[in-house]
């Protein structure tokens, strides 16, 4: 059991962006560790779109675990909005809310802020992979 405290929501910074308008169904996440101490999250990034249930399934495959962020340190993950071949009944949504452990709230990002099409943001069995300390 780890005696690093969770970290406070407060005390992060959660970005969001698609990178490539010719890959909209791609968005890169961070976290920002803002303090002066460490302190952890969780290893899976909650992710969700819109008002639809669910969030983003973790790819691989994990169960939840702690992730350790040095003081001022980031990590990152990679959100793909359309896995495997999209579904007619695929959706679209106007934000993705992002936390980095289930335990927040999260921060919304409108799909324009975020550099998606004028129509939104594609879901269709969207995945997540794990927080990693570089954004390669």
């Amino acid at each position: 059991m780890s005696t690093t405290p969770h970290c406070p929501e407060s005390a992060l910074t959660i970005k969001a962006s698609i990178p490539t308008p010719q890959h909209p169904d791609v968005v890169r996440i961070s976290a920002t560790n803002r303090t002066a101490k460490p302190c952890v999250i969780d290893r899976i990034p909650t992710v969700t779109f819109g008002d639809l249930d669910g969030a983003a399934e973790p790819d691989p495959p994990t169960e939840s675990a702690l992730y350790h962020l040095a003081p001022g340190s980031t990590a990152y993950a990679t959100v793909r909005t359309v896995t495997g071949r999209p579904s007619p009944s695929a959706r679209t949504v106007d934000f993705i809310t992002v936390a980095a452990d289930p335990s927040h709230r999260g921060h919304r990002f409108d799909a324009t802020a975020i550099g998606a099409p004028p129509a939104g943001i594609r879901v269709w069995t969207p995945t997540t992979t794990w927080w990693r300390p570089t954004p390669a």
